[in-house]
């Protein structure tokens, strides 16, 4: 009995051993981060600035590899299923682990709580209220006013039904109010703001990293953010809360996950190399010239903590809101 007992402690001792290799040599081959949009979008962008500084840091390639389709769906489903040994993780966003999951359970067949594994917070881009250059409307209040004066033909521009910007949308209206307007789905963010800019619809609430382009060029017009505080991006324009719109602050967040059982050792590597990487004055720079804000760094738990508070805000949202999110 003690000779097995001793065979079974040493077998034990020497697996134990063997990860404690493998979890000194990790990183030793090329890591992918997913993002599950098309190149351009705020998720993407940020995963690219971050994959050339983790590149350096950790000397192994850092790849972004784009899987788009059902709303982030499709990438985060896959980084669920991947091998847990950090070689495949996501950089997320509110629409495939806190929207999708309650609006289009059907295309989020994960639990964004329970199959991943936290590892950073990066940044975050608030949404701002956006209007065609074309149109006549200079202030919020003149917005609001056409909004009443025309709730039967006014219209909103969003990037997908059930998505960040038609939560964005409905929040406004709704505590402005209760105004309405009709929603117009387009398929993506790059198709919403090119028909802002054509005039197609009276307003849309974009994430700010999508319309920094456009507003800078003078092609639409930005009248408020639903920030909790003002950007240096768009210093001069006002705040959708001190403009009398309360509780309508929303932001595009991005997050760094790993599938479910990744190792701790592995998450606390990956999360102080992301955390060095967005203390960087140059990362922080140019994240902020795409319209994305750093977080203040998180370890692992306080990660997993602001995600289950955000999952749990957007239900708060969906209860709110209700039938405005069908339409």
């Amino acid at each position: 009995m003690n000779r097995i007992l001793s065979v079974c402690a040493g077998v034990l001792a020497m697996l134990l051993a063997a990860a404690s290799v493998a979890f000194a040599q990790y990183p030793d081959r090329a890591i992918t981060i997913t993002v599950g949009f098309a190149p351009g979008g705020t998720s993407d962008v940020a995963a690219r600035i971050l994959a050339e500084r983790l590149t350096a840091s950790l000397k192994v390639p850092v790849v972004v590899e784009n899987k788009p389709g059902a709303g982030g769906s499709i990438a985060a489903a896959s980084t669920a299923a991947a091998t847990p040994d950090g070689y495949r993780i996501m950089l997320s966003d509110p629409g495939a682990f806190a929207i999708n999951p309650i609006m289009l359970p059907q295309n989020a067949r994960y639990d964004p709580l329970t199959d991943f594994t936290p590892i950073a917070l990066v940044g975050q881009s608030p949404l701002v209220l956006v209007v065609p250059a074309s149109k006549p409307f200079a202030t919020l209040e003149a917005l609001n006013a056409h909004l009443r004066a025309n709730a039967a033909t006014a219209s909103y521009a969003s990037s997908g039904p059930a998505g960040i910007t038609q939560f964005g949308a409905e929040v406004y209206l709704k505590r402005a109010g209760g105004l309405t307007a009709l929603h117009v789905p387009y398929r993506g963010g790059a198709p919403m703001m090119e028909a802002l800019m054509k005039g197609e619809t009276d307003f849309g609430v974009a994430v700010l990293a999508s319309a920094v382009p456009q507003i800078s060029a003078g092609t639409v017009r930005a009248l408020a953010l639903a920030a909790p505080s003002a950007t240096p991006v768009v210093a001069k324009v006002p705040l959708l809360e001190t403009l009398g719109v309360k509780g309508a602050v929303m932001t595009s967040w991005v997050i760094m996950i790993g599938p479910r059982g990744l190792p701790a050792e592995i998450a606390a590597k990956l999360n102080a190399a992301i955390n060095e990487a967005i203390k960087e004055p140059d990362v922080r720079e140019r994240l902020l010239k795409a319209g994305i804000e750093t977080y203040q760094p998180a370890d692992p738990a306080g990660t997993g903590a602001y995600l289950r508070q955000e999952v749990e805000r957007y239900r708060g949202f969906q209860s709110e809101l209700g039938e405005r999110l069908t339409k």
